[in-house]
C-alpha cells in the first residue's frame, strides 16, 4: 500500500492531545484545524469532487479519519455535499467560481441543510420556504419549529467563514415550484448573519465533538444569484427533488467507504497488543495473548474484511462513476456498499474493542469512538435501514437489477438469490401487491439482510478479481457464511460444524503471514494508541492527573481481634 499524503499528520501539531480539561469549545476548533491540515495535504480540485476522481474517494478512504472523526465529518460535507452541489452549476456560472476556490480550499466551511426536524426521510416535503420577491430577490424563512434545519454544523466555530447549499422550497407568486438549493451565508466565524438562528446541540457520546445544531431562518434575503437551478416549474416535482440532491447519493458511497480506515488502523492497534500483551497460560508458560484463538478470530476476521472491502470500494466507485449504468442501480450499489461494510465494520469494532478489555472503554484508544462514529454512518446519508427497504422492494418488483453476478457458482451468489426467491414469494403469495398487509410483516425484515447479501456477494468477487490473497477471501467468505448459518444449512448443504471447520481452516492459512496482512493496512503511521508499546503506556501514565496527600483516615478499632471463622449465609434454594 502507497503511504498516503497525510502520513505526516498525526506527528504534526493539529494531531497532539489536548489537556484533559480542555474545554468544548476548544475541542470543536481542533477537528476544524484537522480537517483544514487534511484539505491542505490532499488539495482537491473542483474538477475532482465534480468527476469523483480516484484522489476523491482516497480522501474518504484515508487511514487519518481514524484519528478525529468530527474532522471527517466537516470534510465529506464540505467537498461531497455542498462542494460536489455547487461545482456542478460552475462551468455556467462563473460568479460562483470564487466562492467554490475557498470551499475547495477549506477557507470557509461549507455546509448542507436538507433534512429539517419534522422531516428526515420525507424530505421531499420539507418547508422551509424561498419566496421570490418583486425585486428578483428571495426571502428564506423557516415557518415553524419542525421546519428548522437539523444536524449539520452550523455555529460560529472554527475561525471560519460559513456559507451552507440550503435546500427550500421556491414559492414565485404564490406558487409551489418545488425543492431547490440556495446558497447562503450563515456566519463570519465570530458570530451568525442576520436572520439566521443556530442551536447547538448536546454532543453526540464519545465521539469527536463538533458544532452539530438546529438552524433557522427569520426572512432572510438572499440574492438573485443565491438560487442554483431554474425559476421554472419542473415537469416532475419528485424527478426535480432527487436530480437537487444527487449528491447524497454519492454520500452513501463515501461514507459507507470511512469503514476501511476505522476497521484498519484499530485492527492494527488490538494486533500490536495482542502481540505484545504476555498471560500466564495453564502450563505456566508465558504466552502472547494472540496465541489464543478467541483473540485471532475477531483481529484476522478484521484484516480480510478491510482486504476485500477495497477491492469492493474501487469496484463500486469505477461502476458508480459509469454514467451509462441506470441511476437507480447506481443508487443500489452505493446502497448495498453502505448496507455491508457498515455492518463489518461496526460488528467488527465491537469486538475488537472488548478483546483488549478495559482499554477499549477509554477514548484516548479511539476504538469505542470508532465504533460510535461508525453509528452515525450508518444513518448519514441515506439511514441503512430504510436504504435497503427502498431498494430491495425494487429489486423484488422487477423495476431494475443490480449487476449480475460475476462469479454465480460460489456460495455467497447463491445465498443472494436464495434470499430473493424468498422475498419473490412472499410477493407472490400476496397476489403481487406489493402494499399487501402481510408484506409489511415478513417481507420489510428482510429487506436488510438482502441488500447486505448482494453486498457481500460484490465484495467477494471484487476481491476474487482483484486478486487478493486467497487465505483472506476465504476467511471473508466465512464469516458471511456464519452470519445466516440456518440458510446455509438448510440450501447449501453445510453443516454448522462444517461452517466452523471452514472458518478454522481459513484463519490457520492466514496466521502464517500475519506481520504481511497488518503492514498492508497501512495503519502504523495512525497508531497513535499509547496501549501500543510498554514505553508509550508508561509516558501516557506520566501525564495523568496525579494525587497524594497527608490525610489520615481512622475506621477501625485499634483493639487485638478475636479471629473466627466468617459466617456462611446459605442460600435457600
Amino acid at each position: 500500500m502507497a503511504p498516503s499524503c497525510t502520513v505526516y499528520l498525526p506527528q504534526s501539531q493539529e494531531y497532539k492531545r489536548l489537556p484533559h480539561d480542555a474545554s468544548l469549545e476548544a475541542m470543536i476548533e481542533l477537528s476544524y484545524r484537522r480537517a483544514c491540515a487534511i484539505a491542505k495535504a490532499y488539495a482537491l480540485t473542483a474538477q475532482d469532487v465534480l468527476y469523483m476522481t480516484p484522489k476523491f474517494w482516497e480522501l474518504h478512504t484515508d487511514n487519518i479519519h481514524a484519528l478525529d472523526g468530527g474532522a471527517f465529518t466537516l470534510l465529506t460535507i464540505q467537498y461531497n455535499l455542498a462542494g460536489g452541489t455547487i461545482a456542478a452549476f460552475v462551468e455556467r456560472r462563473p460568479e460562483l467560481r470564487p466562492l467554490m476556490d475557498k470551499i475547495m480550499r477549506f477557507e470557509v466551511s461549507a455546509q448542507y441543510l436538507l433534512t429539517e426536524v419534522g422531516h428526515g426521510l420525507d424530505a421531499p416535503n420539507l418547508e422551509t420556504t424561498a419566496t421570490l420577491l418583486d425585486n428578483g430577490e428571495f426571502d428564506l424563512h423557516t415557518p415553524h419549529p419542525n421546519a428548522r434545519k437539523y444536524m449539520p454544523p452550523s455555529g460560529p466555530f472554527g475561525k471560519l467563514p460559513r456559507v451552507a447549499v440550503v435546500f427550500a422550497r421556491l414559492i414565485v407568486n404564490g406558487e409551489n415550484r418545488g425543492i431547490r438549493p440556495f446558497i447562503v451565508p450563515l456566519g463570519d466565524g465570530k458570530q451568525m448573519c442576520r436572520g439566521v438562528t443556530t442551536r447547538v446541540m448536546p454532543q453526540r457520546g464519545g465521539i469527536q465533538p463538533i458544532d452539530h445544531a438546529i438552524t433557522s431562518f427569520d426572512h432572510v434575503r438572499l440574492p438573485a444569484t443565491a438560487l442554483l437551478g431554474s425559476l421554472a416549474r419542473p415537469a416532475n416535482l419528485r424527478a426535480n427533488f432527487i436530480s437537487c440532491i444527487w449528491r447524497v447519493s454519492v454520500g452513501s458511497l463515501a461514507l459507507a467507504t470511512i469503514a476501511i480506515p476505522l476497521t484498519s488502523v484499530n485492527t492494527y492497534v488490538v494486533a500490536r497488543y495482542s502481540l505484545r500483551r504476555i498471560v500466564t497460560a495453564s502450563d505456566g508458560t508465558r504466552v502472547p495473548i494472540m496465541s489464543f484463538r478467541t483473540q485471532q478470530l475477531p483481529i484476522m476476521h478484521a484484516i480480510a474484511q478491510v482486504a476485500v472491502m477495497r477491492a469492493h470500494a474501487d469496484d463500486a466507485a469505477r461502476m458508480y462513476r459509469d454514467m451509462s449504468i441506470d441511476h437507480r442501480v447506481r443508487s443500489g450499489i452505493a446502497a448495498t456498499a453502505k448496507a455491508s461494510m457498515t455492518h463489518h465494520a461496526w460488528s467488527s469494532l465491537a469486538a475488537l474493542t472488548e478483546r483488549i478489555g478495559a482499554h477499549g472503554m477509554f477514548e484516548h484508544n479511539n476504538i469505542l469512538q470508532s465504533e460510535l462514529l461508525m453509528r452515525g454512518i450508518r444513518i448519514a446519508e441515506g439511514d441503512v435501514l430504510v436504504l435497503s427497504i427502498r431498494l430491495a422492494n425494487e429489486l423484488v418488483l422487477g423495476r431494475y437489477s443490480m449487476p449480475k453476478p460475476r462469479h454465480p457458482d460460489c456460495l455467497l451468489a447463491r445465498h443472494e438469490a436464495g434470499l430473493f426467491s424468498e422475498c419473490r414469494s412472499l410477493l407472490a403469495k400476496a397476489g403481487g401487491n406489493h402494499r399487501h398487509e402481510s408484506l409489511a410483516r415478513l417481507l420489510l425484515p428482510r429487506c436488510l439482510p438482502l441488500v447486505q447479501a448482494i453486498g457481500h456477494r460484490m465484495a467477494y468477487e471484487a476481491a476474487l478479481d482483484a486478486n487478493v490473497p486467497r487465505p483472506l477471501i476465504d476467511l471473508y467468505e466465512a464469516g458471511v457464511i456464519l452470519l445466516d448459518s440456518g440458510w446455509y444449512v438448510e440450501s447449501a448443504g453445510l453443516s454448522r460444524w462444517a461452517q466452523f471447520e471452514m472458518e478454522d481452516k481459513a484463519v490457520s492459512a492466514a496466521m502464517p503471514h500475519l506481520e504481511q496482512y497488518l503492514s498492508s493496512l497501512g495503519a502504523e503511521a495512525y497508531a497513535i494508541s499509547p496501549i501500543l508499546t510498554q514505553k508509550n503506556w508508561e509516558a501516557f501514565l506520566d501525564e495523568m492527573p496525579t494525587y497524594i496527600g497527608k490525610a489520615e483516615l481512622s475506621l477501625l478499632s485499634t483493639a487485638v481481634p478475636q479471629y473466627s471463622k466468617p459466617v456462611v449465609v446459605q442460600a435457600h434454594l
